[in-house]
Formats: C-alpha cells, sequence, structure tokens
C-alpha cells in the first residue's frame, strides 16, 4: 500500500499490496476488512476512512456470507435491504438448492 496501513497482508493474498493506494483502493480494502480483517484490521480503518466512509462503503460491498451481512447489517444500524449484494447473495442460496 502506498501510504503505510497496519493491516493483515493476507487480507490481499490475491494482489500486490504494495501496489494499493489507500485512498484510490478504499472500497476494495474496506471491503476486504469487511469480509476477512479482525478487530484490529476494522479499527485501523476506522481511523484511516471514518465510519461514514466504512459504512457508506459496506452497503456496496459484496459479503462472503449471509452471516457477514446480518453482523455488518447490525453493527451499522442498516436495514439489509438497503445492501446491493443482497440479493447476489440470495441467488446463490437458491441456485444451491435450484435443479442442476
Amino acid at each position: 500500500m502506498n501510504k503505510k496501513i497496519s493491516l493483515n497482508k493476507e487480507l490481499f493474498w490475491d494482489v500486490n499490496s504494495d501496489d494499493l493506494g489507500y485512498l484510490k483502493d478504499s472500497d476494495f480494502i474496506i471491503s476486504r476488512v469487511l469480509n476477512y480483517g479482525d478487530v484490529e484490521d476494522y479499527k485501523t480503518i476506522k481511523k484511516i476512512y471514518g465510519i461514514r466512509k466504512i459504512k457508506e462503503t459496506s452497503k456496496k460491498t459484496c459479503y462472503t456470507s449471509n452471516k457477514n451481512l446480518s453482523f455488518w447489517s447490525n453493527v451499522f444500524n442498516i436495514p439489509i435491504s438497503l445492501f446491493s449484494c443482497r440479493k447476489k447473495l440470495l441467488k446463490q442460496k437458491q441456485s444451491m438448492f435450484g435443479r442442476r
């Protein structure tokens, strides 16, 4: 990351984290922390981006599970219906039980 941010490097297993810019890649960084980060990672992004930016990004994030989606919905007090990824998660869940 261009500006040194002390986040767990394992969050960015698929990219070169040194190429990430904390401003230009903010949505990507926040999304990774919301899906895979720990409390320390969250505290770090909260200091850098502020709660308003994190809440806005959380609504655009594609979550890895309904559990993550529900957690952040409760933490930020945002109705699940306002998360754009909700429909995608529902489709994935439905296709697991659908016809093959």
